[in-house]
């Protein structure tokens, strides 16, 4: 119990040297701004060259530079900048994400799959059929498309966008990081993932919560919904989150060290209400 104290008194200490932190991020030159928009489109290129000529790799580093670039530009305080090129990059990647998943007929919901020994960052894994299984033997880092002689092993993996946010908040967190040890303290995560809204100056006001012992809910205000309101009308929140739902969803199923099934995630108002259920035992 001590232990616990202190690691939420050392949780709470870490705000006002990150803070300071965050508001000299908060004021990027002109020059950083630049280099996140190149990134960003870059990473656009990429990823359409990838999938035009099935090249994993290519997709992968697209992903990753495209993330990058989103996390410089989310700290410039000039808001055309902040939602207006953000959102359009975000929009063309998520475009063919959902080409993707309307071209092999995928009407599953995304499963979050928490960092493993062969997943360093976790995944977004899209099973092709509703009755499925996971066979981990089939999945790493570098794969896109899950083949199996069983169909019901097939699917899609997604890198979770949030993975880049998640890496830049541990490393502002830096000493003063205090890990999420007590799986039961749901106060400890909410505290974790509200710091998380308010070191990206993305959002606030985040409430987690389990119901018996399987649904976790979860609700906050976010800055920006433009993206919101696209990925909501191409039904692909449940499937491929955005970089916020993304990284929040993550944060979660390695807290619990258990997979989750996205069953909803819906904005209204600037509010948004995530639901998942965890998958007990998949990935004992």
């Amino acid at each position: 119990m001590a232990e616990g104290n202190n690691n939420h008194s050392n949780y709470s200490t870490a705000k006002n040297p990150l803070k300071k932190k965050v508001e000299i991020v908060s004021n990027l030159s002109l020059q950083k701004k630049i280099t996140g928009i190149l990134l960003a489109i870059f990473g656009v290129i990429l990823l359409i060259n990838g999938y035009f000529n099935n090249a994993v790799h290519f997709i992968n580093l697209g992903i990753g530079l495209i993330v990058i670039g989103w996390i410089v530009l989310i700290f410039s305080h000039e808001k055309y900048i902040k939602y207006d090129i953000t959102s359009n990059v975000l929009n063309d990647h998520m475009d063919i994400i959902k080409k993707l998943i309307k071209g092999l007929n995928i009407e599953t919901d995304g499963i979050v799959i928490p960092p493993k020994e062969n997943l360093k960052d976790g995944c977004i894994y899209l099973p092709l059929h509703r009755d499925f299984k996971i066979n981990f033997s089939l999945i790493d880092d570098s794969t896109l498309f899950v083949n199996s002689d069983n169909r019901d092993e097939m699917g899609i993996v997604f890198s979770p966008l949030g993975k880049g946010l998640i890496k830049l908040l541990k490393k502002y967190r830096g000493e003063y990081d205090a890990p999420l040890k007590e799986k039961n303290d749901i106060g400890e995560l909410s505290e974790y993932l509200d710091y998380f809204l308010t070191l990206f100056q993305v959002g606030n006001n985040i409430e987690v919560k389990i119901h018996n012992k399987d649904i976790v809910t979860i609700s906050y205000r976010i800055v920006d919904n433009s993206l919101c309101k696209k990925l909501q009308k191409e039904e692909l929140c449940k499937k491929c989150p955005c970089p916020i739902c993304g990284a929040i969803v993550l944060i979660i199923a390695e807290f619990l060290n258990e997979a989750l099934k996205i069953e909803s995630i819906v904005e209204k108002n600037k509010i948004i209400t995530i639901k998942l259920k965890i998958i007990r035992n998949i990935l004992k």
